[in-house]
């Protein structure tokens, strides 16, 4: 194997790839990036097992071939690289040299068919969508993704297609965020259901971008395709709850109040709330919200800020950092927040529309 390739060409490419790879593998083939020529230039492909990327470059190559070497030294070595530089690569027998200027280094390979590339499925539901789109709803959706909960299935985010639509749901029994977006796929699919791993969500929040995007689901999995790079993964071997159950419905208190001016009163009360135990108590008024929150050091903060009331008025606590969470996912001024009682969990979304949902739960004093 032998070519030359640019630094600010290959570098983007390693950065993604690397973070891929496994930094304590059980198999030490996963902490290593494959490097393999095509018709087009080079291909690149990382895995830790459970999620793959496949990028591409194209360039000429000067001698064909294919091995692995070790992703994370190989991407700091070229970033170290001056801006601008030329990199040849030449693999020979198990090792691959490395030059760039006065700069050469050698690194160990392991053998290339040792890689394991995650099998290819037929697919249950295929279909288009938004890359802008998608990635601003799977970021409002995991702002309520568990992390290290034993209910393992929480650790995600909830993927549900039909009726030309992707919904992404997730909640770790405190909050619940959803979103939908168009996605085009065939009318003759069936509605499709899956769970996308918490590391499958941080990296597509990585490397999706504007543009079309292609999926596929299977049983088992999910493939991306956009321009010169496709992700897979592995889904989680679950059935999420009901997350509809979750989701008040009934007669309700209704306050409307401006976004900005919410988010930035929480910000000031949450000055005040305890770090172990961030509790805001909102009290709707006919004509206010009033914030309140005290700490352990018996410090305490009111915030009032206008607000129109449709319906009773009430005084409920909620988790300050969740109701913050709340507003960065709305991009309308106005928010509409709905309640049934004082044990009730808040309904928040837009006057215009559901699309997108949060809803957070209420804390007993």
């Amino acid at each position: 194997m032998k070519l030359r390739v640019q630094k600010d060409e290959i570098l983007p490419l390693l950065a993604a790839t690397a973070n891929i790879a496994n930094r304590r593998p059980v198999q030490p083939i996963l902490s290593h990036l494959l490097l393999r020529s095509t018709e087009r230039g080079l291909q690149l492909i990382a895995s830790d097992g459970e999620i793959q990327l496949r990028t591409e470059l194209e360039l000429k190559v000067e001698e064909g071939g294919q091995t692995a070497i070790p992703a994370r030294k190989l991407y700091d070595i070229c970033r170290t690289l001056v801006d601008g530089s030329e990199i040849f690569l030449h693999k020979d027998g198990e090792r691959l040299t490395l030059r760039s200027g006065s700069a050469r280094f050698t690194l160990p390979t392991l053998p290339a068919q040792d890689f394991p590339i995650m099998e290819e499925r037929a697919a249950r539901i295929s279909g288009n969508c938004d890359g802008e789109d998608f990635q601003q709803a799977l970021a409002a959706a995991a702002t309520a993704m568990a992390h290290n909960d034993t209910r393992y299935f929480l650790n995600g985010v909830f993927v549900e297609i039909g009726e030309q639509k992707m919904r992404l749901v997730a909640t770790d029994g405190h909050r619940l965020a959803r979103v939908e977006i168009p996605f085009a796929h065939s009318s003759d699919a069936a509605p499709y259901q899956g769970i996308l791993p918490r590391k499958t969500v941080l990296e597509l929040l990585r490397i999706v971008g504007s543009g079309d995007v292609a999926w596929s689901f299977d049983e088992q999995g999910c493939r991306m395709q956009q321009e010169a790079q496709e992700f897979a993964s592995r889904l989680v071997d679950a059935n999420y709850p009901d997350y509809r159950r979750v989701i008040p419905v009934g007669q309700f208190t209704q306050c409307i109040i401006d976004r900005p001016t919410l988010k930035t009163a929480l910000q000031q009360i949450d000055v005040i709330a305890s770090d172990k135990n961030p509790v805001c108590t909102l009290q709707f008024q006919p004509e206010n919200l009033v914030l309140r929150s005290r700490n352990e050091e018996q410090e305490e903060g009111e915030i009032s800020v206008p607000a129109v009331l449709h319906g009773e008025a009430t005084e409920i606590a909620f988790n300050t950092r969740y109701l913050l969470d709340a507003q960065n996912i709305f991009a309308s001024d106005e928010l509409l927040i709905q309640v049934r009682d004082s044990s009730s969990s808040a309904l928040i979304r837009s006057q215009e529309s559901d699309n997108p949902l949060y809803i957070v739960m209420p804390i007993r004093l």
